[in-house]
């Protein structure tokens, strides 16, 4: 661990040496190693007490395919705890002019609305891209990839509380991502973006004007609880859900039994049905696209059902 003091109220502070963003344990404020007080640093504010959010959750399982009936009174909660998750966010407006090449296709000698010979010439493109991304980064230690790649709501945040943290004895997480990092990560980002736009118009890219600019960005902290939970047995199960809006990031399934004997005997049908399908498309030459049809429709039944079977975890849509 480092030692380094706080530039807003002088607390001495231990903190991992790859942390690039501290929020001091005392006072709250944000800074980084060696450098002055943040003033764009956020979080979203808790909305959902731990109550409500695992009444939140029960009301989301019990949707679930494959849990039992009566999940709503036999789930019960085994703890719960909150973290504050770091992001960055970044909207960077982009464009990039560009010359290039691509491939025209000339078709010549037609009879009878055909064409017997097709010639292909390189012509330049020319064209300009222009657009406007936010771009969220996870930003903290190695989480599980549903908190990473988690499309965080940044509609109502306000300047970070430390006493609202404090309330709900949230571990605060650091980024290990500096801000001049972020914003590298941002401009690339985006410029992908851009550029898988021109590759679709331009097979090849001969000469590019680009031009970045971060209209506007912010350090954002998430309140995420961790909830275990069993259901009507000993087994206990994972989630995670939004503090401040309510989403299920993700939930282990509390599947029933007859639900896994049912999906395994239902796969194995399908999987019969395609291949019977498939015989009568050999044998049966007559019937070969009935059975061609047989086949597929039943064998992508067959897989769908196999997923589902096997699916561990569930997320919720973006709302």
């Amino acid at each position: 661990m480092t030692q380094l003091t706080c530039p807003n109220c002088g607390a001495n502070l231990s903190v991992h040496p790859s942390d690039a963003i501290i929020t001091c344990e005392y006072c709250g404020t944000s800074f980084p190693p060696g450098g002055e007080k943040m003033k764009n640093h956020y979080a979203m504010k808790v909305n959902y007490g731990q109550g409500e959010a695992f009444d939140t959750l029960r009301a989301y399982l019990v949707k679930v395919p494959g849990v039992s009936n009566d999940l709503a009174s036999i789930i019960s909660m085994k703890d719960m705890s909150m973290t504050y998750y770091p992001y960055w966010v970044y909207n960077v407006k982009g464009t990039i002019s560009y010359v290039g090449r691509d491939r025209k296709a000339t078709f010549r000698d037609k009879v009878k609305r055909r064409y017997s010979s097709i010639s292909w010439e390189w012509v330049e493109e020319a064209g300009r891209e222009e657009q406007t991304r936010q771009i969220r980064l996870y930003a903290g230690p190695s989480v599980r990839r549903e908190i990473q790649n988690y499309p965080i709501a940044t509609r109502g945040r306000r300047y970070f509380n430390l006493k609202e943290a404090q309330k709900y004895t949230a571990n605060i997480l650091f980024s290990r991502v500096s801000e001049e990092q972020a914003r590298r990560q941002a401009i690339t980002q985006t410029r992908g973006m851009i550029m898988s736009r021109i590759q679709k118009e331009t097979e090849n890219i001969e000469n590019a004007r680009e031009n970045f600019t971060v209209t506007d960005h912010a350090y954002v902290h998430v309140p995420i609880y961790s909830i275990r939970f069993t259901a009507g047995g000993g087994k206990v199960y994972e989630a995670a859900l939004d503090a401040s809006n309510g989403r299920v990031l993700y939930s282990d399934i509390p599947r029933t039994t007859g639900f896994k004997l049912k999906a395994g005997f239902t796969t194995i049908a399908w999987f019969i049905i395609a291949i019977a399908g498939a015989v009568i498309m050999l044998l049966l030459s007559p019937y070969f696209y009935f059975g061609l049809g047989l086949a597929i429709i039943a064998g992508i039944l067959g897989i769908m059902t196999l997923i589902l079977s096997f699916r561990q975890t569930a997320a919720e849509s973006a709302r």
